[in-house]
């Protein structure tokens, strides 16, 4: 197993651990279904604005730095599935996966935690919901995985659709951070800079997303 993939375990015993210690104060033995949760998840990305910073040494050998804001707009989509549990009625901890576009012909495979807040006491009914996600997004394989960084905080609206399904419509606003292995050099400038001048080649890419999900 690659190092960048050990924490998923972690995941995993964090949230049997946190329902087993729920079930226990509570002192209520819950069905599968009404603790553990699964879906799939899919949004539109609108991204609105990005930030880039390289600095790489040139031909002539001097150190070139440069920052600046890019706000032409880039639509892209994404595809999540996810599995978790209810902490109690209105809060539930889940690992989402899939794959996610950031930029023109740019793809992570993002393994976030995300915890959403449902307001309203009846879960049985219609109710908003407000979210944060966060976590790496792997891109390449072997020595040339590289983990960007991912954070989205977010609302939306949950329709029941059975007694353990339900329909959620979904909006946040998405950040994604990427490195120096994650864009490569071609992505740097207009012209081709060889890896071993480029210095750093970082990016920031702020988005909306739009999207819609079944849980069960």
């Amino acid at each position: 197993m690659e190092r960048k993939h050990r924490y998923i375990p972690v995941f995993i015993a964090v949230i049997a651990l946190t329902v087993g210690s729920a079930q226990a104060r509570n002192g209520e033995a819950s069905s599968f279904l009404g603790t553990f949760t699964f879906g799939i998840e899919g949004s539109y990305i609108s991204t609105v604005a990005s930030y880039r910073h390289f600095n790489y040494i040139s031909t002539y050998g001097y150190r070139v730095d440069r920052k600046f804001w890019e706000t032409r707009y880039h639509s892209n989509g994404e595809f999540l599935m996810h599995i978790g549990a209810d902490i109690s009625d209105r809060f539930n901890l889940s690992i989402y996966t899939g794959r996610s576009g950031i930029n023109r012909n740019v793809y992570l495979t993002p393994l976030t935690l995300r915890g959403t807040c449902y307001f309203g006491k009846d879960p049985a009914k219609s109710r908003w919901m407000a979210f944060l996600d966060a976590g790496p997004g792997l891109s390449g394989y072997g020595d040339d995985m590289s983990a960007s960084g991912i954070v989205k905080i977010g609302s939306g609206y949950s329709i029941p659709l059975g007694k353990y399904t339900r329909l959620d419509f979904l909006v946040s606003f998405r950040n994604v951070i990427t490195n120096k292995k994650m864009m490569g050099s071609s992505m740097s400038s207009s012209i081709y800079i060889p890896e071993e001048n480029l210095r750093k080649n970082s990016s920031l890419h702020m988005a909306m997303t739009f999207g819609i999900g079944i849980r069960f």
